[in-house]
């Protein structure tokens, strides 16, 4: 028996991408890929030129307030624009008006106990281009870090002596100045210029 029936059947035609739409597709791609990377590279460069200036600047704001504390808390301060250095006690004192060497006796003996010199110096070291600490006979070492240049650096020191010509008694105060640069990454820099004033307080134990 011969079947009249004819199934008919259908088929969908499915067509991939042209070779052209491919090609499109896949330079659109790579564009938005570079656009993105360049831009994520750009923040990670930044983030790290934040984080180098954050720790230049905690260094020097760290060596400043430690200074300012032993200042703020020694007596005999004797500041000068040359190179002499003061080796006596408390009684040696001397005035300034952009020196670069300053020294002060402790007040304690914590650091310089043991000393013939119970004195803690500090000067701007030229060449170096650096902040640094001497405690009493002892070597001078650098405060700040290799990667900050300072550029400048003086002590304003007066009323040393702790009294005027009529005896009046006044308070020992020394002015710290510090400017320099932060060297960043690829070259860049960062200016800064930090200033603190230090009264005399000596301790009383």
């Amino acid at each position: 028996m011969i079947n009249q029936f004819k199934q008919k059947r259908t088929y969908k035609i499915h067509q991939g991408f042209s070779l052209i739409e491919l090609l499109v597709s896949m330079a659109l791609f790579t564009v938005v890929l570079i656009i993105g990377v360049g831009a994520l590279m750009v923040l990670i460069n930044a983030n790290a030129k934040a984080q180098n200036i954050q720790e230049s600047v905690s260094n020097i704001q760290f060596a400043l307030d430690s200074m300012a504390r032993e200042i703020r808390t020694g007596n005999g301060y004797y500041c000068t624009t040359g190179t002499d250095e003061a080796s006596g006690d408390h009684t040696q004192v001397k005035d300034c008006n952009k020196g670069r060497y300053l020294s002060i006796v402790e007040g304690g003996k914590s650091l310089t106990q043991g000393n013939n010199n119970r004195r803690i110096a500090y000067r701007y070291n030229a060449t170096a281009k650096a902040v640094e600490r001497k405690i009493g006979n002892g070597g001078w070492i650098r405060l700040t870090d290799p990667g900050v240049t300072i550029t400048e650096m003086h002590f304003n020191v007066a009323n040393s002596a702790g009294r005027d010509d009529l005896g009046n008694t006044l308070q020992p105060n020394a002015t710290i100045y510090i400017s320099g640069q932060i060297t960043g990454i690829d070259d860049t820099s960062t200016d800064f210029t930090i200033q603190t004033t230090v009264t005399q307080r000596t301790l009383d134990l």
